[in-house]
């Protein structure tokens, strides 16, 4: 029984660090400005504000976050959204807070021109956004040609047009950007490899069209030359068999696996704690001098064989679930593989991908 707890330190600290990084960012907050603001909007604003800081301190992201967003639904106060900024980081999600603390600096400047306070907001946030940068990799985007309405997106992140021509933060290795008109119709794509500390230029042209493929102008010459008018159109050949599997799409399968992985890991972790209290709760109150526990104890007994059988099932799941999610982040990795038939398959002791070449 103990040996399995004491297995589990470093799997529990993992199980504790991505739910750290599954703090999700929300949608930018919208209230109205901080000189436009009533005495009860003050208040109510004042009152989140206060709340945030107290989970900040706690160390409660979840919490916090959340405080500092609905105080900026009322009032959009750059100080507040200079907490939300530090707590993003603090959590770990240091891309969204390098974003956050940019809207900080921009709504600062503007409002220091009428009220002073607000400039040390801006000079907080240059500092604190300069000493993250260097752990964050970007992209800087060129687009030519981009039509109205059109679409960039760097990994998963949607980047509004005003903010093309600024470094964009993307995930660190290999990425994808692309861009797309109105109506999701792709015009442009670029895989590129990023390296934290780095800015990696990408140049795309949203005119830009793929070459026709081999053969084809061989083709159209020959049916030319034929007497009897025009060329009759010639369907493509079927290519879903020969076509090179994309591994990118791998990537949402290995998120899920890891969301069972950590699942399970912290099942193993709540009855792992739970069978370890009740063992020692049975050593103590049943001496081996009187050859084991009476009748009474049975019932806890009981309950610990059920505790430790349900901790080690969800240390098997959650080690199954990180290895599938190791394996299917690597092979996401690669755009293009060669492997046709690929499938996520899911099974008594088995997390995984099956495909053949």
């Amino acid at each position: 029984m103990r040996s399995f707890f004491d297995r589990a330190g470093p799997f529990v600290s993992l199980c504790a660090l991505s739910g750290a990084l599954l703090l999700a960012p929300r949608a930018e907050a919208g209230g109205i400005l901080p000189t436009d603001a009533n005495a009860e909007q003050k208040k109510q604003a004042t009152d989140h504000f206060i709340a945030g800081r107290q989970a900040l301190a706690a160390k409660d992201w979840e919490r916090a976050a959340s405080e500092f967003r609905a105080s900026l639904e009322i009032i959009d106060s750059p100080n507040a959204r200079l907490e939300l900024a530090r707590t993003l980081r603090d959590s770990n999600n240091r891309g969204d807070a390098w974003l956050e603390y940019g809207r900080v600096i921009e709504s600062a400047t503007k409002l220091a021109v009428n009220e002073a306070r607000y400039a040390k907001t801006a000079d907080a946030a240059t500092s604190e956004r300069g000493d993250i940068e260097p752990t964050l990799a970007f992209v800087t985007v060129t687009v030519a040609n981009a039509p109205a309405g059109a679409t960039l997106k760097v990994g998963a992140r949607s980047v509004p047009s005003e903010q093309w021509a600024a470094p964009i933060v993307a995930p660190a290795g290999t990425v994808d950007v692309v861009v797309t008109d109105s109506h999701g119709k792709e015009l442009a794509r670029q895989t590129v490899n990023t390296s934290v500390g780095l800015r990696t230029p990408v140049s795309l042209d949203a005119n830009a069209t793929s070459p026709a493929p081999a053969g084809a102008t061989a083709l159209a010459t020959k049916d030319d030359e034929k007497p009897g008018g025009p060329p009759e159109a010639k369907s493509a050949p079927d290519a879903a068999d020969s076509s090179p599997f994309d591994n990118t799409k791998l990537r949402p399968f290995s998120y899920v696996a890891g969301g069972i992985g950590v699942a399970g890991l912290a099942t193993f972790a709540i009855f792992g704690i739970m069978s370890n209290s009740t063992y020692s709760d049975l050593k103590s109150a049943c001496p081996s001098s009187q050859g084991g526990c009476p009748p009474s104890k049975k019932d806890e007994v009981n309950s610990g064989q059920t505790q430790q059988t349900i901790a080690n099932v969800g240390l098997v799941v959650g080690l199954a679930g990180v290895a599938a999610c190791g394996t299917l982040l690597v092979l996401s990795l690669t755009p293009k593989a060669p492997i046709a038939n690929a499938a996520v398959v899911v099974g008594p002791g088995y997390l995984g991908v099956r495909g053949s070449l």
